[in-house]
Order: structure tokens, then C-alpha cells, then sequence
């Protein structure tokens, strides 16, 4: 390899972007190496841009029109016209090259009152992800521009000390010297996608100890793991110099992707920034919380954590990943205590609970026994990277960002939407269909919800459940049910798709393929494959690419289940009104559907929730519920009702599906019981 020239296959961590020199754009990329290393990518080469359409009752897009946008001070360039998809038709789209990524919103408000503003509010780091059709998980080849201790063999900084790299830095857009193992330098050409990998991202856990009467950190435990080894690191003493300075050079030092602990997003984050803006002023307030990964003398709203309107806090260039948010999400736990989490995980296990110190009382167990407590807090470092562990939780967002193509942290962090528009987007440029803006409106009458069957309360003995195969993306590629296909000006044409109940109508695919209803197959299919290469990986023995692609296919899952709630939504870019609720007027259509199918053909259908059917299993009605012990001549029976309603179950599924309502059989029940009301059951 050249002297001062990397090539290397990163996982995309967190991206952004700033503006620097005379109408210059870097975006940075905080990325892990598939070889281990930290590494930091400025990209340069690309321009911020938004697009603008005729506007009816505004500019009509003649040639004087161009000229007074082009006169802008915030306008480089306008490149010739594109014509482009929008629901009121095709349009002549012209692209307004912008000056820097600071004045994009307010140029965007400045135009929209005489023109159709379009691709106008995407951040410029998703942009480039966008438009190079990048994922997570990318291949650079670039000029290295600083190499730090564990920087890898072989890459090799071309500046003779680290005040020459600083300025080289400076003079390409960059912040300085980023406290990551490398930084490179390259052109949006040297980029490129790679096959996913699994990244051995670094993992910081934190717990605080503090006094209930001040406020006072008295003592705190931070927990490294690397590559499956842990450091343990305590600290007690002095607030500023024995606690909260050392913490924040070993986060620096460390250089982690992603930083835990329990609750540490309503506790301990927040504790630390009200101690750090108690004890210091603004000036010394990244020595104790500069945690970004950014130089320190970086402007503070880099450097320094902060929250935003919603829970997530946001670390430059790391994701937060509380576990008990995880636990939450994944396990639904009764209580929040992170005693009943770990004993909810791991009844049997003494290792992975709580010490028994009182932390209602936790000042006087410091002054009693502080050993005690620091053992206590160190036992609570640990145990939120088991809790990480035991869930997969960084595995499957890292699967989810390779499947939707966005960072780690959009994967980790951001809302659904954020997922389905970097799909989205991506396709509508492909296809020249205009993408709108974030709608901000109110949102409308409530959609109807799913269909649910009544129930007889009393108990009912062997059941088969029949769940439809992704029944709402089912529904959307089947009737072709997207934003680019609705039809809103009263043309209807005999192919049209129509809503059974409201008559709302749909192009056909023979007429126009939804964006939407594309993608979802795409993903369908995606998901086979990456089952079908777990099945084979595993049959042959590669476990590793069997758990790769399992987590892969489930990503692609949760992925394609978020579709409806994000096109059901009153906020969505690619949404409207009408189709959120066609969708759960074909659900509720196909299931009634079915039913009255089951009951004509003389079947006992006992209950339906939303996308499941429960039918009774015929000539089964003598067989024991309860499986009888090895020597009880009622064994047979009870094996033979459990064989016979599996097979009926699948029968039934096979024979009852159909396009846009694929059944599948999802269990075999030997009894059910109802109190009669919706939803209740056991």
C-alpha cells in the first residue's frame, strides 16, 4: 500500500456534518474497523441542495423566475430540470445547489412561499448515504491523516507530529484531532459498500453512587469491554479531580461506540451534567463531560452530552443505549428495578444479581462501609453489559441499520420513520418521484383498528391458531397501496384496487408499482435469503454466518412491520390521509372473509384478534387437555389430538390463503379459556 494511503471496511457508527472554508461541506463518519480500530472519514466532494417545482398561484419556472433564485446569496447553481413524479402530476424539477448546510432551512422557507420545495430537509450526512446508496457497513480508500496508539500496522501518518496532522486536519474541514485510533481523508468516489460484517464494537458501562442528602457523586464504576474483555475502573473521592476528570479521559482514552448502564438516560447522564454545571463553569465543563468524540476544545454542544425534546440523549460520534430501555423494550418486565430485570433474566444465577447494600439509604451506608458500595456499584457496571448481551441488543441494531441502510446510531436511536425513509428516498430518486417534505399537521380522525372476532367465555379444548404471514405488508404489496399510486383527481379506471369499505381507490401495478408495495417485496425476499443462508451456514457449521444472517432476516422483519404505523401516521413525508385506514379495511375484510369461509365449510371459529384466527379442532373432543403421565393409557390420546390439530392447523392454513391474506399455522393449544371480553384470554 502507498505510504499515507488506507483502504479498510468500516461500520458507519454515527455520522455528521459542518461547514467550513468558502462554501465547503465536510460530513464526518464515526466508524469502527471490521479489524478493530476506531476510525474517523471526512468526506468531502459533495454540495448541499434542495429541489424546486412550479407552484400553482406561484413562480411558473421561465427563465426570469430561475434568475431571481439564482440571485440568491445562499444559491450557487441551478442544474437543468428533471421531470418528476408529485401527486398532481409530472413536473420539471430543478436542482438549487446551496451555499453551505447552514443556510439550507432558511432558504427552504424562503422559497416556498412562490415555489413546490422538495429533498429539503434530509440531513446532508443521510444525503450522502442517500445518494451513494450506502449502508452501515462500507469499504474507504483514502489519504490517513493522524494514527494514535492502536492505530493498525501498516497505516502510517504522513505529518511528522501531531501539530502538523491538527492543521492538515483543519485544512480539509475537519475539528482536529478527533480522540478516535485514525482519521482519514477522502473523496465521495473512495467510498463504496461492503458485504455486512459483524463489528466488534467497544462498550462503556457506567453507574453512579450519590448522596441523597447533596447530590454528591460519591463514588462511580466504569466497565470496558473489548472484544469480550472487560476493565474495571472505580473512582471515589473528590468530585472534580478524583471522579469526574479521570471518567471523562478514560471515555477519551477508551474511545467506546456505545455507552450504557441502567437507566443511566434518566439517572446517571443527567446527574453528571448537573454536578459538572454545579462544580464549573462553562469554560472547564468538557475536562469533566466531554464525552463526544470530538476534539475538546470543540464548542461544548459537541463535546458535552445532551438531551433532546424526546429521552435520547446524544454523544458526537457515540449512541447511548440504556439498558433498562432495551430490557423494556424486549422483555416488558413488571417493575423497572434492575434487582427484578437480572432476576427476571436469570432466576437461578447468584452472579448476575444485586449486592444487598440499602441505596434508599445510601449515605449512611457510605460512611459505614465504602468498600461495600464501590463493590455494589461495580456489580452494577457489569450487569447492564450482560443485560446488552443477554438481548443482542447491539447485534440486532446493527442488523437493523445493514437492512434500512443507515448509521448504527439512526438504527439505535432514531424513530421508524427515519428507518423507512433512507429505503424510501433512495427509490423515489431512482424512480424520479419528488420527495415532499415532513408533513407538519394535526393529526385526523382516529383510524379503525383490527377486526376482533367476539368469544363465547368458557373453555374450550384444542385449538389451532392461524396467524397471517406479515398481514399489513401483505395487504400494501397486494393492493398495490402507496402515496404514488392513490388516486386523488376522480379518474378511475377499471384496474383500480378499491378499498372495501371507504371505495378509496389504487392505481394497479399494471398502471403504476407503488414505491411502498416495491420495497416490501424486495424485503420479503431478502428476508428468504438471509433465512434460507442461515439454514445453510448452520447445516454446514459456520455459526457465525448463521447468526449473522438470523439476525439479519429478523431485522428485515421488524423493519417491514414498522411500514404501516409510519404510513399510518398524519406526520409521514410518503403519507395521506386515506391510507392508513385502507390498510385495516382490507385486514379487516380478509379476516371476516376467512372466517365466514371456515364457518360455511362447517368450522368452529372460537375467537380472532386483529391478525390471528383460533379454530377448533374437529373429532378431538374426548382427548385429555393436560398431558397424562408416560404410563397412562391416556398418553396416546392426548399425542394423537396434539398431532391431529398441528396437522389440521396447517391444513387449513394452506387451504384458506390467499393473495394479500397468506395464513400460516402458529400453534396447537390443548385448551383455551375466555372470560368473554376482547383480548382476554389464557
Amino acid at each position: 500500500m502507498v505510504a499515507g494511503l488506507w483502504e479498510d471496511e468500516l461500520c458507519i457508527i454515527s455520522a455528521d456534518n459542518r461547514s467550513w472554508g468558502d462554501s465547503n461541506t465536510v460530513v464526518e463518519l464515526w466508524c469502527r474497523s471490521k479489524n478493530g480500530h476506531s476510525a474517523l472519514v471526512l468526506v468531502n466532494g459533495m454540495r448541499p441542495y434542495i429541489e424546486i417545482s412550479p407552484k400553482e398561484g406561484g413562480r411558473e419556472g421561465s427563465q426570469t423566475d430561475l434568475q431571481d433564485v439564482l440571485n440568491l446569496s445562499s444559491v450557487t447553481e441551478i442544474l437543468p430540470p428533471v421531470i418528476k413524479w408529485t401527486s398532481r402530476g409530472e413536473k420539471p424539477h430543478w436542482r438549487v445547489m446551496v451555499r453551505d448546510t447552514t443556510v439550507v432551512a432558511r432558504l427552504r422557507d424562503q422559497l416556498r412561499a412562490e415555489w413546490t420545495v422538495t429533498s429539503a430537509d434530509i440531513q446532508f450526512h443521510k444525503r450522502l448515504m442517500y445518494d451513494l446508496d450506502l449502508g452501515p457497513h462500507i469499504s474507504v480508500k483514502g489519504k490517513v491523516m493522524f494514527c494514535g496508539d492502536r492505530a493498525p500496522k501498516g497505516a502510517t501518518s504522513p505529518y511528522k507530529d501531531d501539530r502538523d496532522a491538527e492543521e492538515a486536519i483543519l485544512s480539509v474541514g475537519g475539528r482536529g484531532l478527533y480522540p478516535v485510533d485514525m482519521i482519514i481523508e477522502v473523496e465521495m468516489d473512495d467510498l463504496s459498500s461492503c458485504e455486512p460484517f459483524q463489528a466488534p464494537m467497544v462498550t462503556l458501562s457506567i453507574d453512579l453512587e450519590t448522596s441523597i442528602s447533596t447530590n454528591r457523586i460519591l463514588c462511580a464504576a466504569v466497565v470496558v469491554d473489548r472484544d469480550g474483555a472487560r476493565g474495571e475502573h472505580t473512582f471515589h473521592g473528590d468530585e472534580i479531580e478524583d471522579i469526574l476528570k479521570p471518567i471523562c479521559r478514560l471515555v477519551r482514552e477508551q474511545d467506546p461506540d456505545v455507552i450504557t448502564g441502567y437507566n443511566i438516560d434518566n439517572f446517571d447522564l443527567p446527574r453528571i451534567l448537573e454536578r459538572t454545571e454545579h462544580l464549573v463553569g462553562k469554560g472547564e465543563r468538557p475536562e469533566l463531560f466531554g464525552w463526544g468524540r470530538v476534539p475538546l476544545n470543540e464548542n461544548s454542544r459537541r463535546t458535552i452530552p445532551n438531551r433532546g425534546q424526546n429521552r435520547t440523549w446524544s454523544i458526537a460520534g457515540r449512541v447511548p443505549m440504556d439498558a433498562w430501555w432495551q430490557a423494556r423494550q424486549t422483555l416488558r418486565p413488571e417493575r423497572e428495578s434492575l434487582r427484578f430485570v437480572t432476576a427476571l433474566i436469570w432466576p437461578d444465577n447468584e452472579e448476575m444479581k444485586k449486592l444487598d447494600v440499602d441505596a434508599s439509604r445510601m449515605d449512611e451506608e457510605w460512611a459505614k462501609r465504602p468498600m461495600e458500595v464501590i463493590r455494589y456499584c461495580l456489580r452494577d457496571t457489569h450487569l447492564p453489559l450482560d443485560i446488552l448481551s443477554h438481548l443482542q441488543s447491539v447485534q440486532e441494531k446493527e442488523a437493523l441499520a445493514s437492512v434500512a441502510k443507515t448509521s448504527f446510531s439512526t438504527a439505535a436511536t432514531e424513530t421508524t420513520s427515519q428507518w423507512i425513509d433512507s429505503l424510501v428516498i433512495r427509490l423515489a430518486d431512482r424512480e424520479n418521484v419528488a420527495v415532499p417534505t415532513t408533513r407538519q399537521i394535526r393529526r385526523g380522525e382516529q383510524i379503525a383498528g383490527g377486526y376482533v372476532h367476539e368469544v363465547e367465555p368458557g373453555l374450550r379444548s384444542w385449538i389451532a391458531v392461524l396467524d397471517f404471514k406479515s398481514m399489513y405488508p401483505s395487504i400494501m404489496i397486494a393492493n398495490n397501496i402507496c402515496s404514488t399510486t392513490l388516486v386523488e383527481d376522480g379518474k378511475s379506471l377499471d384496474d383500480d384496487m378499491v378499498s372495501p369499505s371507504t371505495g378509496t381507490r389504487y392505481r394497479s401495478v399494471g398502471v403504476r408499482r407503488g414505491l411502498v408495495p416495491r420495497l416490501l417485496s424486495d424485503l420479503m425476499k431478502q428476508r428468504d435469503d438471509y433465512k434460507n443462508s442461515s439454514k445453510q451456514a448452520r447445516s454446514n457449521g459456520d455459526e457465525q454466518s448463521a447468526f449473522l444472517n438470523d439476525k439479519l432476516q429478523f431485522a428485515v422483519k421488524i423493519l417491514m412491520n414498522s411500514f404501516y404505523g409510519v404510513f399510518a401516521s398524519s406526520f409521514y413525508r410518503f403519507t395521506h390521509k386515506d391510507i392508513g385506514a385502507s390498510i385495516t379495511e382490507w385486514a379487516r375484510y380478509n379476516i371476516k372473509s376467512i372466517i365466514a369461509d371456515l364457518g360455511d365449510d362447517g368450522y368452529d371459529v372460537v375467537y380472532s384478534d386483529t391478525d390471528s384466527i383460533f379454530v377448533k379442532t374437529m373429532d378431538v373432543e374426548d382427548s385429555p387437555i393436560s398431558k397424562p403421565m408416560e404410563n397412562d393409557p391416556d398418553l396416546k390420546n392426548w399425542e394423537r389430538a396434539r398431532n391431529d390439530t398441528i396437522s389440521f392447523g396447517r391444513r387449513l392454513a394452506s387451504k384458506y390463503s390467499k393473495e394479500g391474506a397468506e395464513l400460516e399455522f402458529e400453534t396447537a393449544m390443548s385448551a383455551f379459556f375466555s372470560h368473554g371480553a376482547k383480548k382476554r384470554y389464557v
